[in-house]
């Protein structure tokens, strides 16, 4: 039999009585065999391979009109697997997959949203690129990590980030606008131990620290950087001040009583010697301080018991060290005390040293002198060329 045709304005063909039975399309081909049959005995339409219903189906469709693709074929490629399509493919509702989803073109893309405002792009060789300074959001639009400029990573999060870590390497600036609490332990170095990050050279490589570095402190809670030159002001690092002066010849006292060295003073001139720091200045006798802060005075006369050529025995000579907080009154607040007795012959000579730390919270009201107190006459004696009968001055700390 040849063609067949059937005409008219609403031709059918129907094949099967409503009965219990197969009603087949049979491809009766060279190599192959295809049917498309109705399969009675699972009321689905059926498209397959061979000539016997319901054996190697390719397609079913349902009385629900559920399209199925039995088929178990494999996909590694685009061309490969039970269904491929040469075009695109448009899914109206949700999408479920049992299996691994591969987008195998380079630069491809997963879009979102009616007008695909989002989109994630494989950059190959590195990874996924969110776009534009969207967001990728956890939980809620509050909690997020997001590049919210060319060159700033933003991460957001309602209460707090926690990194859970064991270590944590930051190789730049970390700047600190909120409250730093630090709950395990505080790891402190030396100078010589001090290795930081210098221009991005590893760890262990030692840097020296210059005016212009900044350091981060806890200012109350606020985390806030402070200038490298301002550390001195509040951490010592060395004697930042110390001065020495000497009487320059020898000067006869007499009389039992208190005799101040009003006279007859010089800084420490020798080659070997500089002051640290401004240094003190000197009035007749009276010390101002250049700066406030905790003070260490010391006082060593060399004295003798000879005035006007004629030894004399002194039961006690003592060096004082007198302050005053008001610019006006003096006392004693250091001693100590030497004696000659049974003195006979040439001169004899003694010396001691005393030292008092003095808390000087105001240079104009606290000064200082120094003093001597006899039995009786005596000389003391002073050299411009090396510390005969001197004092020294040296702070400490702060006030």
């Amino acid at each position: 039999m040849g063609t067949i045709q059937i005409d008219g304005s609403t031709p059918k063909l129907t094949i099967g009585n409503a009965t219990a039975e197969d009603a087949t399309i049979l491809f009766d081909g060279n190599a192959q065999d295809f049917y498309i049959a109705l399969d009675d005995s699972a009321d689905d339409l059926l498209i397959g391979l061979g000539s016997t219903v319901g054996t190697t189906p390719a397609i079913a469709i349902d009385e629900n009109l559920k399209v199925n693709i039995p088929v178990t074929t494999a996909s590694t490629s685009a061309s490969t697997g039970s269904l491929t399509t040469g075009g695109g493919a448009g899914i109206g509702a949700d999408l479920y997959v049992g299996d691994d989803v591969y987008l195998i073109t380079d630069s491809a893309v997963l879009g979102f949203g009616a007008d695909k405002d989002t989109l994630l792009t494989h950059t190959d060789g590195t990874g996924l690129t969110l776009n534009s300074t969207n967001k990728l959001c956890f939980n809620d639009a509050s909690q997020f990590v997001q590049g919210s400029s060319a060159t700033v990573i933003s991460i957001g999060a309602t209460d707090e980030i926690d990194l859970t870590a064991t270590a944590i390497d930051i190789n730049g600036t970390c700047d600190i606008s909120g409250t730093f609490s630090l709950g395990g332990t505080n790891m402190t170095a030396t100078a010589a131990e001090l290795n930081l990050l210098d221009g991005g050279t590893s760890v262990g490589s030692s840097i020296t620290i210059a005016d212009a570095d900044g350091f981060v402190v806890n200012d109350g809670g606020t985390m806030k950087t402070i200038p490298a030159t301002d550390i001195p002001t509040y951490v010592v690092a060395g004697i930042k001040e110390f001065d020495q002066w000497r009487k320059t010849d020898d000067t006869e006292y007499s009389g039992q009583g208190r005799h101040f060295i009003t006279s007859s003073w010089e800084r420490d001139d020798s080659a070997e010697f500089d002051k640290i720091g401004t240094g003190m200045s000197e009035s007749s006798g009276v010390f101002t301080f250049p700066s406030t802060g905790k003070w260490l005075i010391g006082w060593c006369p060399r004295l003798t018991n000879r005035q006007s050529s004629t030894n004399r025995d002194l039961t006690y000579l003592t060096l004082e060290i007198a302050v005053t907080t008001n610019d006006s009154s003096y006392n004693i607040r250091a001693a100590a005390s030497m004696h000659w007795a049974g003195a006979t012959g040439g001169e004899n000579y003694n010396s001691a040293y005393t030292t008092y730390l003095f808390d000087v919270t105001n240079v104009s009201t606290h000064k200082v002198k120094v003093a001597c107190y006899s039995a009786d006459s005596f000389q003391a004696k002073g050299d411009t060329n090396g510390q005969v009968t001197w004092t020294s001055f040296m702070r400490v700390g702060d006030t």
